[in-house]
């Protein structure tokens, strides 16, 4: 049986960028004129990479079953995601929304 080279980084950077570059503004400034604006984007993007190294870790780590895996890791990246906003000054559902968005698409790439 041929075991395929997992690629994590190189597919999650890529899909992180690749949502920047579609949805989000051409800056970083405070312009939100974008279709997704910067920081909803920002915060999918990251919640992608986490949650896809998260489901990578589980599956590579643990006994788990790749539903429980996939589960875990969405849990896992929220718990990362409202950390961040209980860290800022007003926590954003909105920025929680698309942590969610973002870490579903994580776990659900198949590498």
């Amino acid at each position: 049986m041929i075991q395929r080279k997992r690629v994590l980084p190189t597919r999650a950077l890529l899909c992180a960028a690749l949502l920047l570059l579609l949805f989000a503004n051409h800056t970083f400034a405070d312009d939100e004129s974008g279709l997704i604006p910067t920081d909803k984007a920002l915060h999918a993007s990251f919640s992608l990479v986490i949650g896809m190294a998260t489901y990578d870790f589980y599956r590579k780590n643990t006994s788990l079953t790749a539903n429980q895996a996939k589960l875990a890791a969405f849990v896992s990246t929220l718990a990362i995601g409202a950390a961040k906003e209980f860290s800022d000054e007003n926590f954003d559902w909105g920025d929680m929304a698309a942590n969610g968005v973002g870490a579903g698409i994580g776990i659900m790439i198949e590498f």
